[in-house]
């Protein structure tokens, strides 16, 4: 079956997914029956459409257009439609939205996945602001439409942490904790490793491409509370971003470090909620070493899930463009009913 899919955000996450379906469109085909035709992406100035679907080729040459540049690539650029226009030309069955977080607002994305919604489309994000903010308008719509949204990308999308939880159907979760944001955890085990301040680790995890140009989404826990948001809502737990009580990394200090160290531990930027006191926090935490945290340095991410039956924990990639790129893809052949 032909599945059209339209990509609105077109950075690195949104490059890498159109990359991706060049390169395993065949193999999805073989594998489940699936063929995932791009027939739009989209940025801040316009779009490059196809309504009968790009090639691996063409894809691979849009993905290298200059940011913020596909209305001007030949022969199918277009600027400055408005979303509605865009889906009267291409008529999407799945709507995939990896546009900037906005954890104020939720836009532009919650507008656009409403909108999606409304005609008719199928939603997958990677963009986590609109479902932290609106999380019950979003399903409900949904719902009311017949329609699906995915959204494995949003919390560890380099690892299956949104499968697990949503297995868990018969466990009482008591509390799920974790490191949830790669920048962070980055961060912090450049100074725990090399011994520097907060200011250097930062301008090497820029230096990197770990880190952004303005990294206070990451550095004041907004990214972090998202994730929480959404884990709980998908536990029934009535969880506003609000409600997160959030410590910036910003306090943490060389001292602090040193001082940790010197105690066989180490610091930790960790976020979590308990189910039964509806307490949620993103914090800098100071782990022992036989902590099954403290082991996790790096880009790696992790999660703890505590039920009344056992406890769980996931150790993996927290995200990364091509990491995001296969959740995006593997909801996209979910959604059509090519995984069970």
């Amino acid at each position: 079956m032909d599945v059209r899919v339209l990509v609105v955000g077109f950075g690195h996450v949104g490059r890498a997914f159109a990359r991706l379906t060049a390169l395993k469109g065949s193999l999805v085909e073989r594998r489940f029956g699936v063929r995932v035709k791009i027939v739009g992406v989209v940025d801040s100035r316009g779009a490059a459409l196809k309504p009968e679907g790009f090639s691996g080729a063409e894809l691979l040459k849009v993905s290298e257009v200059p940011r913020s540049s596909v209305c001007f690539s030949e022969p199918y650029g277009v600027c400055g439609l408005s979303l509605k226009s865009l889906y009267d030309s291409v008529q999407p069955d799945v709507h995939v939205e990896v546009t900037p977080s906005n954890y104020v607002s939720g836009e532009p994305g919650l507008s656009n996945v409403m909108f999606a919604l409304s005609r008719g489309a199928n939603v997958v994000l990677a963009n986590k602001a609109p479902l932290a903010l609106k999380f019950d308008d979003i399903m409900g719509s949904a719902r009311a439409r017949g329609l699906k949204v995915k959204f494995r990308a949003t919390v560890m999308g380099g690892s299956p942490l949104i499968d697990t939880v949503l297995s868990l159907r018969s466990h009482e979760v008591k509390k799920v904790y974790g490191i949830f944001n790669a920048t962070t955890n980055y961060i912090l085990t450049l100074m725990h490793e090399s011994l520097i301040g907060l200011d250097e680790a930062l301008k090497t995890a820029q230096a990197m491409g770990v880190a952004e140009a303005d990294p206070s989404l990451d550095i004041d826990g907004w990214d972090a509370a998202a994730k929480l948001v959404i884990l709980a809502r998908l536990l029934g737990l009535k969880l506003n971003i609000s409600g997160i009580a959030r410590e910036s990394l910003s306090k943490v200090t060389l001292r602090d470090v040193v001082e940790a160290l010197k105690r066989n531990s180490v610091i930790k930027h960790v976020a979590g909620f308990d189910a039964l006191s509806g307490e949620a926090w993103v914090k800098p935490e100071t782990l022992s070493s036989d902590s099954v945290l403290s082991k996790v340095n790096g880009l790696l991410n992790a999660a703890v899930i505590e039920t009344d039956v056992c406890d769980y924990i996931l150790i993996g990639k927290g995200g990364g463009p091509v990491e995001t790129a296969h959740s995006l893809l593997d909801d996209i052949v979910s959604i059509t009913g090519g995984l069970i």
